[in-house]
């Protein structure tokens, strides 16, 4: 006869996971911050080139979303790149939001419309290169160090990560709700 996990049990369960994933992630990265070093990069300057030479410029407010970093942060880091002549960043306007002329006033009908300023952050032909060096030999790190799974594994591995960042509201909240 199969016997279901206590509330005990799974709560344990759950906490190890956590604390693997953090010890894991820890480790990777302590093992993969040497080699950048060499290139005279940290890991945060290293997650942003790698995603402006993946995609292209960006928005700064769009890049530090996504990576869950502060402005103030982004911005040190973007101002660091710069010095090396890896990235530029420049201010830049948007269009204007587009709404019907009946939604102003007539006296502001006639004063020409502006969008808002942002700051755009891409990387230069210098950075394309170097980048370019840099992920040769850090993706052939990474591959080693992920050998340790076989190929299924490594595609359970990104499936279950992007699963746990998503969540699952309802389940979050249904666990918060039970009492202990």
């Amino acid at each position: 006869m199969s016997r279901y996990p206590s509330r005990e049990e799974r709560t344990q369960r759950a906490f190890q996971a956590y604390t693997d994933l953090l010890d894991t992630a820890e480790w990777i990265k302590g093992q993969m911050r040497g080699p950048l070093a060499q290139f005279d990069l940290a890991m945060g300057d290293f997650r942003l080139m790698e995603l402006l030479y993946r995609e292209g410029a960006l928005f700064t407010k769009d890049v530090a979303r996504r990576h869950g970093l502060q402005r103030q942060s982004l911005d040190a880091t973007i101002e660091r790149l710069e010095k090396t002549g890896w990235v530029k960043a420049r201010m830049v306007r948007l269009p204007p939001v587009e709404f019907e002329r009946a939604h102003l006033a007539k006296e502001l009908r006639k004063i020409p419309r502006v969008g808002r300023r942002t700051k755009a952050v891409g990387l230069t032909r210098e950075g394309k290169n170097f980048v370019g060096e840099v992920l040769t030999t850090h993706t052939k790190l990474v591959k080693a160090f992920m050998r340790a799974l076989n190929g299924t594994e490594q595609e359970s591995l990104s499936r279950l990560c992007r699963k746990l960042r998503e969540g699952d509201v309802l389940k979050f909240v249904s666990e918060l709700m039970h009492e202990d």
